[in-house]
């Protein structure tokens, strides 16, 4: 397929598993803005306005989370419910055209909280046109990475009761508890080899280092970018190379 036909493949993805979804339950696109809203909520009744911030930037990793993780539900349901990856995969359509259409498609649901928390960013003024930047690269990352890793256990599932409980586990594993919501700084230094160990906590110290929550570090920063590229590029490859399973 030509450059041109893989993008109409992957648009038409995108109305078929994104917008038509919002339009026939609207609430879709309310669902994954919930979680973060209330923690920033509690966050900043308990621990104040200045906590709150990163509330805020945490919030918009959050939700980019929650909208793409769910891609591992959404895959199985279409391989193993309604068949119709065996039609993709047939098809010449790239297994990196599917994984995109798939996952653009998903991130739509969480589109109102990115608006929103983007906005509580920008209100804040703490944000310069080169933050702006980094928090929308940072954003690229977060989507990249998690869209794979959730196709990438997609694949593993042999019936959809097998992914019921991951998409929560993993929404917590990669914006809970990693520092999304906090400074690594609280973490004592001898373990905080283990938050790098979540693709999410590169570009989640990229917004915060962008918002001047903590200390910008120019070695910092190509450090994060640097972490959440290879993350990316490593899930992709691997997303894309079991975009070829075919059902046995």
């Amino acid at each position: 397929m030509s450059l041109r036909t893989q993008l109409r493949a992957v648009f038409a993805l995108i109305w078929f598993d994104g917008l038509l979804p919002i339009r026939r339950s609207p609430m879709n696109a309310v669902n994954f803005v919930v979680s973060p809203l209330t923690i920033l909520f509690f966050i900043y009744l308990f621990a104040g306005p200045k906590d709150a911030e990163f509330a805020i930037s945490g919030g918009l990793t959050a939700v980019i989370v929650g909208s793409c993780i769910i891609l591992e539900t959404e895959a199985a349901f279409i391989r193993l419910v309604v068949r119709l990856q065996d039609m993709f995969v047939s098809s010449p359509l790239s297994p990196v055209s599917y994984v995109l259409g798939l996952s653009v498609a998903l991130l739509l649901n969480g589109l109102a909280g990115i608006i929103l928390f983007s906005a509580l960013l920008a209100a804040s003024g703490a944000v310069s046109a080169t933050g702006g930047l980094e928090i929308a690269l940072a954003c690229v990352l977060t989507w990249a990475a998690v869209s794979s890793l959730g196709f990438v256990l997609s694949t593993f599932a042999r019936d959809m009761r097998d992914l019921w409980v991951y998409a929560p586990l993993f929404t917590v594993v990669l914006s809970f508890l990693p520092p999304v919501f906090y400074p690594i700084t609280y973490i004592p230094a001898e373990f905080r080899f283990v938050a790098y160990l979540a693709p999410t906590t590169y570009p989640a110290q990229i917004i915060q280092m962008a918002t001047k929550l903590i200390p910008f570090s120019s070695t910092g920063l190509l450090f994060d970018f640097a972490g959440g590229i290879v993350y990316v590029i490593i899930l992709v490859l691997f997303a894309a190379r079991l975009a070829r399973w075919r059902q046995r």
